[in-house]
């Protein structure tokens, strides 16, 4: 008896204590206290909070309080983070002993928020709310919450990302509910306006529903739903989109339902009408069952910039959640923007498992055609058969696609490891491609100060595989071509890359880095039919021969013109018996020396001259390329020089040097030194892809023959025209 009699005592007083300690908190915790102690906090935090007069506290049974204007500044600044003119907020506390918030009143009335991203990705926050993950919170069931009213007024939400200099505002933001409880309807009203730039947007949205949630299952519910959009976003005016129908999704129960949803808009994109409907009648999703009714939309755009027509059509679901099937979804497509028209249909049967969150289009079958002044065959039909299975819970995809279509046979196969960031895999194989048939042709008139931006080349992880057995890329032509391609940190590499080119081969690497914009190409081209390639790519028949080319050269800028003025690197030219077409220098330099009182022969433009070997290098900095080094032999000739080409000026500065030989024995016979010749200077300067030649007449025949230059100038002259359409043709690109 005397232990319970303790034990009675023991409570009593445990009571009395507890009773003591409550009235003390009532009396110290009061409006004044509360405020001191956040302003402390929040100055602890390097921001400062103010609240005009006293804040009105009841802590119990209900916690109450109430605050008039209210404000708290960014981190270490004086800029408003967040402000309000009244809040009221009234929690039950005893049920906070059993983990359920029950909220009698949450009102809040111009309120007005500042939320701003910064350059490195942190926001203006991050110190007040922490962005450390808590495991053990990550795995706790969210708290029971009841909300009898939520009334929000006259607020305003902006949003700036300082990196991409977009701004989102959210203006005369009003929401008002009823009683907000797990699984229980309640009326919801909002109202807002929206603007930003980049894009321009400027929008009014408004909402009635009847709305249920339960935050523990992930569960949401809209019925009688009613919303409407209206206003410009971009091109976009005129913009009037409305909603109606009835929306539920239960995650944890992989529970999905849609009635009667129906979506109009319309509005004028640029200067052409915009006309979208979506009609889905009825859809039900449950681990049981899935059934459903024809889905179907349409997309309309017509006026002077373009007219599109796209018809989407899903047929109804089958199966479970689990194993979800959709027999067929199609797209009809019939587009023309800008004279440039796509036309044609695509369709795939899709399989989902909700749960596991994986999809798979196991069958996808298109047929294109793609027309266009723009496309030298005018249109190009493309079937394709490819298939896609994407994992968003592991974020990984794999796809696979095949082509045939004129002469081209195309296998291509992709993987995605990671979708943000990006880390992607790819292996494409070509058997015979000409892309000069699909490829619109070369502008004259393109910009020398094209912007080039290298940027998007960041924030991705890609790697692959290129093969073409025949590939024509601008009248080039190929063979064998092979190319690893990597993407990693911003820098993109080519390398090692390898293809057969006009008998001979090529070899090298091409580096594209984002960092700092910088180009890279290293290429080493071995026994090549330079004729042959210079008819095709630059479309000029004037030389032939066999030779190698060596390049090195890298250059950093924000533009095309940039990058020519900022190359760097060396070249090295290297050539065997060939010759220069459209001039006989030998027959031009007989001429020449039996100019006095001898009759003068035409020049013949199937003429041309051989030489057995020729060689040049350049040291290229600056955009200049300086050559002192140039070589050629011929049985009657033996050609020197030393200048600039200014690559990113365009223009030359060169002098060549022309000896004329006293032997037809070649490159076998005597050195220069040791013959008894004319040497012809020629000056060449002017644009680099145009040059002007200029020969020194009076120093090609010497003082002998001072008096009579001008009669046998002419002979020579035509002579060093054929040299300079050749030298024309080889510098044209």
């Amino acid at each position: 008896m005397n232990a319970i009699k303790y034990v009675l005592y023991a409570a009593g007083g445990l009571v009395a204590l507890v009773l003591v300690a409550v009235i003390g908190v009532v009396i110290v915790v009061d409006g004044a206290f509360l405020k001191a102690r956040l302003e402390q906090a929040m100055q602890e935090r390097d921001r400062t909070l103010a609240i005009e007069g006293q804040p009105k506290l009841a802590l119990f049974p209900v916690f109450r309080l109430s605050l008039g204007k209210t404000s708290l500044s960014e981190s270490k600044s004086d800029k408003a983070f967040v402000s309000l003119d009244s809040m009221e907020l009234a929690v039950k506390v005893m049920p906070l002993l059993s983990g359920e918030v029950a909220v009698d009143v949450l009102a809040v009335s111009g309120l007005r928020a500042n939320i701003i991203r910064a350059k490195d990705g942190r926001f203006n926050f991050d110190d007040l709310a922490g962005r450390q993950k808590d495991e053990s919170a990550e795995k706790k069931a969210p708290p029971k919450i009841r909300i009898a009213e939520l009334k929000i007024e006259r607020s305003q939400i902006a949003y700036t990302d300082l990196a991409s200099g977009q701004t989102l505002a959210i203006g005369d933001l009003n929401l008002k509910t009823g009683r907000l409880e797990d699984d229980t309807a309640t009326p919801l009203s909002l109202t807002a306006s929206i603007t930003g730039k980049r894009p321009e947007v400027a929008l009014k949205a408004r909402m009635e529903a009847s709305a249920r949630m339960n935050l523990a299952r992930q569960a949401f519910a809209f019925t009688k739903l009613d919303a409407k959009l209206s206003g410009n976003a971009a091109t976009l005016r005129g913009f009037d989109l409305h909603l109606t129908g009835d929306i539920a999704a239960d995650v944890r129960r992989q529970e999905y339902t849609v009635d009667t949803l129906g979506l109009q808009a319309k509005g004028t994109l640029d200067s052409d009408a915009l006309v979208v409907a979506l009609s889905a009648p009825k859809l039900r999703i449950a681990p049981a069952k899935a059934e459903g009714q024809v889905v179907s939309g349409n997309v309309t755009v017509k006026g002077p910039r373009r007219s599109i027509d796209a018809k989407l059509k899903m047929s109804a679901v089958e199966g479970t959640s689990s194993a979800l099937s959709i027999p067929s979804l199609a797209l009809d497509l019939d587009s023309n923007v800008g004279g440039n028209g796509v036309k044609g249909q695509v369709s795939t049967p899709i399989k989902v498992n909700l749960a596991a969150r994986t999809w798979d289009l196991p069958k996808i079958v298109a047929n294109l055609t793609f027309s266009g002044p723009a496309i030298p065959q005018k249109s190009v039909t493309l079937p394709i058969q490819a298939s896609l299975r994407a994992d968003f819970a592991k974020q990984s995809a794999n796809a696979e696609l095949t082509t045939k279509f004129d002469e081209t046979s195309i296998n291509a196969k992709m993987g995605a490891s990671s979708f943000e960031p990006l880390v992607a895999t790819f292996d494409v194989g070509i058997d015979k491609l000409d892309l000069d048939r699909y490829l619109p042709a070369e502008k004259q008139d393109s910009k020398a100060d094209e912007r080039i931006d290298l940027s998007g080349l960041k924030g991705k992880t890609v790697s692959g595989k290129f093969a073409a057995a025949a590939l024509t890329v601008k009248r080039v032509k190929l063979q064998n071509v092979k190319a690893d391609i990597k993407l990693a940190g911003g820098k993109l590499e080519v390398a090692p890359h390898s293809a057969n080119l006009y008998g001979g081969t090529l070899a090298g690497s091409l580096s594209a880095d984002a960092n700092g914009n910088r180009i890279a190409l290293k290429e080493l081209a071995q026994n090549v039919a330079i004729g042959a390639l210079l008819r095709d790519a630059a479309q000029k028949d004037v030389l032939d021969g066999r030779g190698n080319v060596t390049l090195d050269v890298q250059a950093a800028g924000g533009s095309v013109s940039a990058l020519k003025k900022a190359l760097a690197g060396s070249a090295r030219v290297e050539m065997k018996d060939g010759a220069i077409k459209g001039v006989n220098l030998a027959d031009s330099a007989r001429n020449v020396k039996s100019a006095l009182g001898a009759k003068q022969s035409k020049p013949d433009s199937s003429q041309k001259t051989d030489f057995s070997e020729m060689s040049a290098s350049f040291k290229i900095a600056g955009g200049v390329a300086r050559n002192d080094d140039l070589k050629a032999a011929s049985p009657f000739l033996r050609l020197g020089g030393a200048g600039n080409l200014d690559i990113g000026n365009n223009a030359i500065d060169y002098l060549a040097k022309a000896t004329l030989a006293a032997t037809s024995k070649g490159q076998g016979g005597r050195e220069t030194a040791n013959v008894a010749g004319i040497t012809i200077p020629v000056k060449l300067s002017g644009a680099l892809d145009n040059p002007q030649w200029n020969v020194d007449y009076s120093a090609l025949l010497g003082g002998a023959v001072g008096g009579t230059a001008g009669g046998v100038a002419e002979t020579v002259k035509k002579g060093a025209s054929g040299v300079g359409d050749a030298i024309r043709g080889l510098f044209k690109r």
